[in-house]
Parts: structure tokens; C-alpha cells; sequence
């Protein structure tokens, strides 16, 4: 496996951008990006930085053509989005996260006992 810093290395020789790793179930870890990748293209739009890519990534709506740099080879791949999901409830969300005790809060008295969420 390359180390971080020669994955990086690597990114800037090819002007591209180093790939990290990718969340499951997500279209990109679907589609078998992974760690060590170099993003060079999205949707026919080379990506130097995280400007390009974000605004080659709003080209489409559906979905996104790739191309990554992989042990030596340039490999396309495309990548199609999920429907999006209805709009989440932050204050439900929080709940279940300070239930589960994944994240302090104010819902379990420990802070005062409010319940409004910042911004």
C-alpha cells in the first residue's frame, strides 16, 4: 500500500487529486474507487484541486464519468448518484446520536437540559 505522503507526492506529479478512501454504499465505493487513487477527471473536466472537481461534479445531476490513476493505468469509471433523500431532521438525528452516546448534547441534562440546535 503507498504511504500517504507518496500518494500525495504522486497527485501532484499527475495534477490530480489523492483519493482517501470512500464510504460504504457510497456511488464511489460502488464503482471501486479506493485509497491510493488519483482523481484526474470528472465529467471530462480535469481536477487539479477540490474547486474542479466540485464544479465538474454540478455539470451533472445524475451522475459522474471519472478517471482515476490506479497502479499505473488511468481506469474510467461512472458513477451514479442516489436518489437524494428527504431532507434530514437535525434535531431527531441528534437525538438518536446522544441516545446511542455517539455525541454529547443538551437532550440528556448533562448541559442544562435544552433542545434547540445551533444555527
Amino acid at each position: 500500500m503507498i504511504s500517504k505522503d507518496s500518494l500525495f507526492a504522486l497527485a501532484k506529479a499527475l495534477e490530480g487529486i489523492p483519493v482517501l478512501g470512500s464510504l460504504g454504499g457510497t456511488p464511489a465505493a460502488r464503482a471501486g474507487i479506493r485509497y491510493g487513487d488519483v482523481l484526474l477527471s470528472v465529467n471530462g473536466r480535469r481536477t487539479r484541486t477540490v474547486v474542479d472537481y466540485v464544479e465538474a461534479k454540478a455539470l451533472r445531476s445524475d451522475g459522474m464519468d471519472i478517471v482515476v490513476f490506479r497502479s499505473g493505468s488511468e481506469k474510467v469509471e461512472t458513477l451514479s448518484f442516489d436518489e437524494r433523500a428527504a431532507p434530514l431532521d437535525r434535531v431527531a438525528l441528534l437525538a438518536e446520536l446522544i441516545t446511542l452516546r455517539i455525541a454529547p448534547g443538551e437532550f440528556d441534562g448533562e448541559n442544562g437540559g435544552g433542545s434547540s440546535l445551533p444555527g
